[in-house]
């Protein structure tokens, strides 16, 4: 997949993250740059197939597997 660069050149406005991260001790320029690299991978990925939700069928699979694999790991350390 070759994805266009995402450059947001516009200058940020302090949003709610920033002041979070400020607030909880973050160095301003630091919040700027973290929600700066964010909003670039969500600009990346949105719209990346394989970043979409997981439908109910993949999701029951995938709880299934999980058990069975955990349910053998275990007749493992009990035999």
């Amino acid at each position: 997949m070759t994805s266009t660069p995402y450059t947001d050149t516009a200058p940020a406005e302090h949003s709610g993250f920033q002041a979070a991260m400020v607030d909880g001790g973050t160095e301003p320029a630091v919040a700027a740059e973290l929600e700066r690299r964010i909003r670039v991978i969500e600009h990346d990925e949105a719209q990346d197939e394989s970043r979409r939700p997981m439908s109910g069928r993949e999701l029951a699979v995938y709880v299934a597997v999980s058990v069975v694999v955990v349910v053998l790991g275990l007749l493992v350390v009990i035999l």
